[in-house]
């Protein structure tokens, strides 16, 4: 799978317009999917970002590695 995030800017809110999109192939399960999302989240600013997590049906806990 291909993801495709992008965040958009407005100078009344962010003091700039513009975009950023990161895009990320091969996507193929939660470990990777949650990479893209941290990555992304890093890209825009919010640095401190060391990992994002899913919970699962069963409760259990799925985190990016990074």
């Amino acid at each position: 799978m291909k993801v495709e995030i992008k965040f958009t800017s407005e100078s009344e809110d962010d003091g700039f317009e513009g975009s950023t999109t990161v895009v990320r192939g091969n996507i193929v399960d939660l470990y990777g999917l949650g990479q893209a999302y941290a990555d992304a989240t890093r890209a825009v600013g919010f640095t401190y970002v060391n990992n994002v997590g899913f919970e699962q049906d069963d409760g259990s806990m799925v985190f990016s590695d990074w």
